[in-house]
C-alpha cells in the first residue's frame, strides 16, 4: 500500500529530547513533593476554589469531557492509529501505539508505588474512579492518545492554519480533561499535573526516538515550513 506521505517526524528531534528530560525532571520533583505530603494544602485550596464555580451546565460539560477522555480513550486511539497509518504508514502507528501502551503501564506502576488515596470529604464524587490517585491516568492518556495523536497527524497537514487549529484543540482538550477530573472529585490537582507531565515526557521521548529512527523522512508540510 502506497502512502501520499511517509512517516511523519518533527523537524527537530533534539528539541523533543529536551522536552522529555524537562518534563521527566519536573514530574520527579512533583512526585517527591506528593510523597512528602507537601502539596496537600494547595491541592485542597484548588479543589475548593474550583468547586466554588460549580453549576449544572459546567458539570454536564465536564462529565462529557471525562467520558471522552476515559471511556472513549481506546476507540479514539484506534481511530488515531488508523488515520496515522493512512497518512504516515505503519512506522508512525508503531511509535504511537508504543507511547500509549508505555503510558498505561507507567501509570499503573506509579500508582502502586505512590499509593495515594483519592480526595474524600473535600468535594462530591460526581464520576466513577477507583484505585490509587497519583498520577491521573485520564490526564496522562489525554496527552498521549489525543495530544500525541493530533501532533503526529498535524505533521502531515500542509495547511498551517489547520495544524494550528488541530494543535490548539488538542491542547485545550488536555487542559479541560484534567480540570474535569478535579472538578468531578476523582483527583487532586497534583494528580492531574503529574499525569500531564508524565504524558508529555513519554510522548516527547517517543517523538525523539521516531526522529532518529532509520528511514524516517520529514513530511511535505514540515519541509515546506523549513524551506
Amino acid at each position: 500500500m502506497e502512502h501520499a506521505q511517509h512517516v511523519a517526524s518533527p523537524p527537530n528531534g533534539r528539541m523533543a529530547a529536551y522536552v522529555a528530560v524537562i518534563a521527566a525532571v519536573s514530574f520527579a520533583i512533583l512526585t517527591a513533593l506528593v510523597v512528602a505530603n507537601r502539596t496537600a494544602v494547595i491541592d485542597r485550596e484548588l479543589i475548593l476554589s474550583l468547586r466554588a464555580e460549580a453549576s449544572p451546565v459546567l458539570t454536564t460539560i465536564l462529565l462529557a469531557v471525562t467520558f471522552t477522555s476515559g471511556r472513549l480513550a481506546i476507540p479514539a486511539a484506534v481511530l488515531f492509529a488508523f488515520a496515522l497509518y493512512r497518512r504516515s504508514g505503519a512506522r508512525a502507528v508503531i511509535f504511537y501505539a508504543a507511547a500509549c501502551v508505555t503510558g498505561e503501564l507507567l501509570d499503573a506502576l506509579l500508582k502502586l508505588d505512590v499509593s495515594r488515596v483519592r480526595p474524600h470529604g473535600v468535594s462530591p464524587r460526581l464520576t466513577s474512579a477507583g484505585g490509587f490517585a497519583y498520577p491521573s491516568a485520564d490526564a496522562m492518556l489525554a496527552v498521549l492518545i489525543f495530544g500525541l495523536g493530533t501532533v503526529m497527524l498535524a505533521w502531515t497537514m500542509r495547511s498551517g492554519r489547520m495544524r494550528a487549529a488541530a494543535l490548539t484543540a488538542a491542547a485545550l482538550f488536555v487542559v479541560v480533561a484534567s480540570v474535569a477530573r478535579v472538578y468531578l472529585g476523582a483527583h487532586w490537582p497534583s494528580d492531574v499535573l503529574g499525569g500531564v507531565l508524565a504524558g508529555i515526557a513519554c510522548a516527547a521521548f517517543y517523538v525523539s526516538a521516531l526522529r532518529r529512527s532509520p528511514g524516517v523522512r520529514v513530511p511535505g508540510a514540515v519541509r515546506e515550513a523549513q524551506g
